[in-house]
């Protein structure tokens, strides 16, 4: 058998084989995906569904929320008209400052309201309360007090309040209170029972499908308001009619609007809520699901036979498909497969099949020729780039995403002509920071020198300054001993002054007393003046006889005035005494204050003079500190001058080393001649 038979038997093979494969792949896969479809689709209907009905039962159980909530406002205005009559005036608590007669005017215009509103409104019963809730006036069977609860939520509100429960005396109704207001303030209750009609026609006529249904809670999960109203009498609980759904129950009993899906004795119900406001209930409907699984199950079917049918067609058309694509894949599979064992030559057989196959053959061919341009375009750049030359450039115009590898090519290329130029460059500045660097180390190791020069002088003027500061501090301690001595004989001056401030005060007592004495001497002289005027008189008087009496009284006279004046002389320098002795106790007392203030001087003097002595001790200390410091410059002087002679040594290698390397890139031929 020959080698071109062996190889058509071997193609037919494949051929059938590639259109056996096809036909069973591309069956299990419509297969896999018909029957995932279906099984999506008939999850995704009745999530659908479901989902619908659930979307549509939340607006609808709103909608019923809010009729309901009508017929309450409805209720409630009845109730506010009510307790806004003007009858209702005249407080029950207040009967004490009022007169009998309008006691029971207002007892009969209450009674009047009541009697009507019941009449009229339709209520079991209606009543006012006080503020305890115990009953006041109201119509037959009203309760003697009110529920805990409900009145303490009638305080809290302090407005129209709707009881939570149902249940009034055995029969259903609606329980309201308002309070009446008198000078703004609370002062009864008004509470009636309405009759249950008009929310039970709001319940009955909510109906979907079958065997749905409408019902209301309360808080506490009892059933105010249900079609069947047995239930209702009998305390029918949320818990019940759910079957038990803690999570349905808490949604429903904190007030929330939804809708949701649970299961009760293993029928599945659709089940929306919502909140009645002004009240503590929701409104709850209630669907079983079966009654919309007929036309779910029918809408299922008829898309399981479309989608069978559909599946039939889809493989017959995958058979004719396969044949038609397993003949020209051969051909170009046998090129790619040669292409992977390396062959770059042999041509690609062409395929005139008119669609995506042809292209791929034309394009498998086109690729192989390009293939061959470019490595031969690389295979080039790099021989030449092995060779030193980094100013080739590559010659093959290169596409698509080829591209990129010209663009790695030049990126290499202008990345090793701008490596060597840097090189070059560093080269030069190496060799020139070198010499630079040579330079700076001679100047380093003459600045060191001259450092240590400087370090030993400092530390002889240091020596200098501490000779300095010493004869300073003993100078200083001389001063201080002279500023004392001085102190001590300023207070013995002191002393002195004292004593003499003393002696001249004596002096000046003295004149006084002298003038004092003078003073009588004059006195005395007149005295002697007149008694010698008296005897002259009498020696005149008495002739011959008193002539000689006479002459002693003259004398006497004579003597009185000399007295006379030398008292009056004494009084004189006596007052002329005293004030050269008031002046000179003033100077002397000036002199004190000179000497005090002289004293306080040469205190701060001392003062000064031990601040002195204690700043040059501090200078002295200062002064060792820093000629250990000039001790530790002086040791970092010398090893700077050594670090100086090494760096110099390593400047000159470094030298010797940037010339090899300005040789070494030397020897590559750069673009454009760049050295």
């Amino acid at each position: 058998m020959t080698e071109d038979h062996m190889g058509t038997v071997s193609g037919r093979r494949r051929r059938q084989s590639l259109n056996r494969k096809i036909l069973r792949n591309t069956i299990l896969n419509i297969l896999t995906v018909v029957i995932i479809c279906c099984v999506i689709m008939v999850l995704s209907l009745q999530s659908l569904a479901n989902n619908i009905l659930l979307d549509s039962l939340q607006p609808m159980v709103r909608q019923s929320a809010k009729t309901v909530e009508a017929n309450i406002h409805m209720l409630a205005d009845r109730m506010m008209t009510i307790a806004g009559d003007t009858r209702m005036n005249g407080a029950a608590g207040n009967t004490l400052v009022q007169s009998q007669p309008e006691e029971k005017s207002v007892v009969k215009n209450r009674e009047d309201v009541l009697t009507e509103a019941a009449e009229i409104y339709e209520l079991y019963t209606i009543a006012l309360y006080d503020l305890e809730g115990q009953l006041v006036q109201g119509t037959a069977d009203a309760p003697e007090s009110l529920d805990d609860r409900f009145l303490a939520l009638l305080k809290e509100t302090d407005n129209l309040t709707i009881h939570s429960a149902t249940i009034f005396q055995g029969k259903l109704g609606i329980t309201m209170g308002m309070p009446v207001k008198e000078d703004g303030e609370t002062s009864l209750y008004v509470v009636g029972v309405y009759k249950y009609d008009t929310l039970n026609d709001v319940i009955s006529s909510i109906n979907l499908g079958k065997n749905g249904m409408a019902y209301m809670v309360n808080r506490e999960g009892v059933i105010t308001g249900h079609p069947d109203q047995s239930l209702v009498l009998a305390g029918y609980t949320l818990n019940q009619s759910s079957g038990g759904n803690e999570a349905a129950i808490g949604r429903v009993t904190t007030g929330e609007t939804g809708a949701t899906e649970f299961s009760i004795d293993g029928k599945q119900m659709l089940v929306a809520f919502s909140p009645v406001r002004g009240t503590q209930w929701s409104l709850v409907i209630q669907v079983p699901k079966s009654d919309y699984n007929s036309l779910i199950n029918g809408a299922m079917f008829v898309a399981v036979l479309v989608t069978l049918a559909v599946l039939a067609v889809s493989i017959f058309l995958v058979l004719r498909l396969a044949r038609s694509i397993s003949r020209p894949v051969k051909s170009v599979t046998d090129r790619m497969v040669g292409l992977s064992d390396g062959d770059l030559h042999t041509e690609v057989v062409s395929v005139r099949s008119g669609d995506e196959l042809e292209v791929l053959a034309r394009t498998l061919d086109t690729t192989v020729e390009s293939v061959n341009r470019y490595i031969s375009d690389i295979k080039e750049v790099l021989t030449q780039i092995a060779n030193g030359n980094l100013s080739v450039e590559p010659q093959v115009d290169y596409k698509g995403d080829f591209t990129l590898i010209q663009d790695s090519l030049s990126a290499i290329i202008q990345s090793m002509n701008e490596t060597i130029s840097g090189f070059r460059s560093a080269a030069v500045r190496l060799a020139s920071m070198a010499e630079e660097l040579s330079g700076q180390s001679g100047q380093l190791h003459q600045a060191s020198l001259e450092q240590n020069q400087s370090a030993d002088a400092l530390v002889c003027e240091v020596s200098n300054v501490k000779g300095q500061l010493v004869n300073v501090a003993q100078s200083s301690s001389q001063t201080r001993c002279k500023t004392e001595e001085i102190a001590r004989r300023i207070q013995d001056t002191n002393t002195q002054m004292a004593a003499l401030s003393g002696a001249m005060g004596d002096i000046s007592s003295n004149a006084q007393e002298i003038t004092k004495i003078a003073k009588v001497i004059e006195d005395i002289a007149f005295q002697t003046n007149i008694l010698s005027l008296n005897a002259s008189v009498e020696a005149a008087r008495a002739g011959q006889a008193g002539k000689g009496f006479a002459v002693v009284a003259e004398e006497v006279q004579q003597l009185a005035v000399k007295s006379a004046e030398a008292a009056k002389s004494a009084t004189d320098m006596m007052a002329n005494t005293r004030a050269i002795i008031r002046t000179g106790v003033e100077l002397n007392s000036d002199t004190a204050k000179s000497l005090e203030a002289i004293s306080d001087v040469s205190v701060q003097i001392s003062e000064i003079s031990d601040q002195l002595v204690e700043a040059v001790h501090g200078q002295e200390s200062a002064l060792s500190l820093m000629e250990e410091r000039i001790g530790t410059i002086s040791a970092i002087a010398d090893r700077n001058l050594q670090n100086a002679e090494g760096t110099e040594a390593s400047s000159g290698l470094l030298a010797e080393e940037a010339e090899k390397l300005q040789a070494q890139v030397k020897n590559f031929i750069l673009k454009g001649g760049r050295d």
